[in-house]
């Protein structure tokens, strides 16, 4: 099976919608499909591993038509579970642990155990470690040459916003240039080093209070004054505990009174219809920009995000996530013009929507976006690996269908607090009604 790597267009705009970005995902050169008829699954009884030669797409079915379930990088080791002989397309097929076929000319056998991933718990506290973004990002000074190679005298100007990633650095007559993650070289000096938001939500016990943040509606940047004039940093972590008589104050603490309109308070809610008990889901409140991560019933987590700012709403609806991607860039040449480096931890759940990392802004809690849902890092990072479909050791992407659904969004307002159904959720969301009619 040969591989090829193609440049899809996938989120944040586009001609119709100017909320785009491109998301380099490996794509089967794919041959006319042969069927496979009467095949005999062989299981493998002794654990046998293999480690992946190349960036590689695994299949639902050994068929090289079949569905996506995800993209595995290189040098990642997996359980072989199964075998089946193949067709022109693949001599012989593989499936891994714990999911997924592939072609075996894309594995060699190992003595190494699977690749395994360190957990990471909601609750969670790493914000005295090193930061969860280890790259170089920077914004590039509108106007900016980038240069091919060191040969290209001419190079290109950079049209609109861009922000690049730090492949390396080089000296070239006396200048710095960074090296980006596209190729490119780019004077250091027309580059302003961006510093990722340390901004983290709150895990919620169960049982516990729904938390909320201080957040000036003046300038939301400087702290809130109490009523007793002591000061409150912003986006400090509270709970009310009493209201005034007529609404405009809240006790925060046991001595603190604020103004009402300086607090975000995340607010309890039920689920969509139809949720599973115990199913992650999200709840994404436009008015208030606070994200709530469910479990069921359960409110497990909280954050402020950011959404789609003036002329780049986001939309309301409830979806499932399609696609999680460990990081892609995002672009748009309509409109406001962009080049997003390497986005990390990037959840699609509607078309050209998606939750994903913003690094290079620390706005959570106001509208920022083209239309996606904004997560500052360490949120992006946790909300990823909780949410589904869960994402195997070692997998760069991975695909949600209705056989592996992924998490519901739900994203709403005062003026449309039940919103309808889309994608696959809306399919997935008929067939369980139709399939609850039945005698």
């Amino acid at each position: 099976m040969r591989m090829v790597p193609v440049l899809l267009l996938a989120a944040c705009a586009s001609s119709s919608n100017p909320h785009e970005a491109s998301a380099p995902i490996l794509v089967e050169v794919k041959p006319t499909p042969i069927e496979i008829r009467d095949v005999t699954v062989t299981p493998i009884e002794a654990p046998v591993v293999v480690e992946f030669t190349r960036v590689t797409t695994l299949l639902e079915a050994p068929r090289a038509d079949a569905e996506r379930l995800g993209v595995i990088k290189k040098k990642a080791r997996a359980a072989v579970k199964n075998e089946v002989a193949g067709d022109a397309s693949c001599a012989r097929w593989i499936e891994i642990e714990p999911k997924g076929w592939t072609c075996a000319s894309s594995v060699v056998a190992s003595t190494e155990p699977p690749t395994t991933a360190t957990p990471i718990a909601l609750d969670d506290d790493d914000r005295d470690r090193p930061a969860v973004i280890r790259a170089t990002y920077g914004v590039v000074r509108r106007g900016t040459t980038a240069f091919a190679n060191r040969n290209d005298a001419t190079g290109r100007v950079l049209e609109g916003s861009n922000t690049v990633r730090a492949a390396g650095a080089t000296t070239i007559d006396g200048k710095r240039y960074w090296l980006t993650s596209k190729g490119d070289l780019i004077d250091a000096s027309q580059i302003i080093q961006i510093s990722p938001s340390s901004f983290k939500g709150v895990a919620i016990a169960e049982g516990a209070a729904m938390p909320g943040w201080i957040r000036g509606r003046k300038d939301p940047s400087k702290p809130v004054k109490t009523l007793a004039r002591r000061e409150l940093a912003p986006r400090t972590v509270v709970t009310i505990q009493e209201e005034s008589a007529d609404g405009r104050f809240v006790r925060v603490n046991d001595t603190d009174w604020v103004p009402r309109g300086d607090v975000r308070m995340a607010a309890l809610t039920t689920p969509p219809e139809g949720t599973g008990a115990g199913e992650k889901w999200f709840d994404v409140d436009l008015d208030t920009q606070i994200l709530v991560a469910y479990e069921g019933t359960r409110p497990v987590y909280a954050t402020l995000v950011s959404t789609g700012k003036y002329g780049h709403w986001t939309p309301t609806l409830i979806s499932r996530v399609q696609a999680k991607h460990e990081s892609t860039p995002m672009t748009s040449d309509k409109g406001d013009v962009y080049s997003v480096a390497d986005v990390p931890w990037t959840m699609f759940y509607d078309g050209h929507y998606a939750l994903h990392t913003s690094y290079w802004h620390n706005g959570f809690g106001g509208p920022r976006s083209h239309g996606c849902i904004n997560l500052a890092p360490r949120d992006a990072r946790l909300l990823y690996q909780w949410s589904s479909p869960d994402v195997p050791p070692g997998w760069t992407s991975v695909y949600g269908t209705e056989a592996h659904p992924g998490s519901l969004v739900r994203v709403h307002s005062a003026k449309l607090p039940e919103p309808k159904f889309r994608g696959y959720a809306k399919r997935i969301r008929e067939a369980a009604v139709v399939a609850s009619s039945l005698p």
